[in-house]
């Protein structure tokens, strides 16, 4: 049996605020989620340090034991991978009415903030580094879930570093299918094999990342945000003026039969033959 490669996630005891602990000033709530908020911080003697510390509510009684369950998990995951286009925690922490993980801040933000003005090489490079981080994940027997244009940062070169593991799961080495309870994502991102599912139906959870994938390169390359009402193959097949080598990437991906839909590691061999990103592909 192969060995996991996750390891007890390594999560420090502050007996007062995260931030006072830290020496870190909150500067921004970015976004405000259910689970808590997402907020730019800088280091008190270092204002130019930026980071990002994603928080997770204890006071919510309703919200207790998924918050517990959602934070552990993402910091397991984070501080297990190694890979350059995965996000990474700094450290992490408990605190008396919080659980906070502390990121690195990508200045650039996320893909969904660069809707619009990337051109279709960069749309290409992204969607390959997110590709081998996907590529890394499956062979390790891991999935992600929630491959999205939010999720993916940008850092100052550009490179796409994919984050956001709340969702992520293991899977057993034998197992090839995962029943659809276990499958979580985000509408408007979902395989179309997801949607009207029922709970027992046992699904491939690798092309369901694979699919995801091509929503984000459909998304960059048409400049518009997802939406569970767009067939997206349907659209990239009668869009006559697009790029060759695009077309066929969004057509492997987007494949509503996942049976003919490609894997992230065949779509990585597949891309490798024209693409001028094959060094990125071979090395990570």
């Amino acid at each position: 049996m192969a060995q996991s490669i996750l390891k007890s996630p390594k999560v420090l005891d502050f007996c007062i605020d995260f931030f006072i602990s830290s020496r870190l000033i909150p500067e921004a709530i970015l976004d405000t989620k259910i689970n808590g908020d997402i907020v730019l911080a800088s280091l008190r003697d270092q204002p130019n340090w930026k980071f990002i510390v994603k928080t997770f509510t204890l006071i919510r009684q309703d919200r207790l034991e998924r918050n517990l369950d959602v934070f552990y998990r993402e910091v397991q995951f984070m501080q297990s991978l190694d890979h350059p286009y995965l996000a990474k925690c700094i450290y992490a922490a408990t605190c008396p009415i919080y659980l906070s993980i502390c990121m690195k801040y990508y200045t650039r933000g996320t893909l969904a903030r660069c809707l619009g003005p990337m051109g279709v090489d960069m749309s290409e490079l992204c969607v390959i580094q997110v590709a081998c981080a996907l590529r890394y994940l499956h062979k390790n027997n891991l999935v992600h879930f929630d491959v999205k244009l939010d999720n993916i940062f940008l850092d100052e070169e550009y490179n796409a570093i994919l984050g956001d593991f709340g969702l992520a799961v293991e899977m057993e080495p034998h197992e090839k299918t995962l029943a659809r309870r276990y499958i979580g994502g985000t509408t408007g991102y979902l395989a179309p094999e997801c949607v009207a599912a029922s709970p027992d139906v046992q699904l491939d959870p690798y092309k369901i990342d694979s699919y995801s994938l091509g929503v984000v390169l459909w998304c960059m390359v048409f400049e518009r945000e997802a939406d569970e009402k767009i067939d997206y193959y349907f659209e990239t097949r009668k869009q006559r003026d697009l790029l060759p080598n695009i077309r066929d990437m969004l057509l492997r991906l987007l494949q509503p039969d996942p049976a003919k839909r490609v894997t992230a590691e065949d779509f990585l061999r597949r891309v490798r033959r024209d693409s001028v990103y094959r060094s990125v592909i071979d090395s990570n």
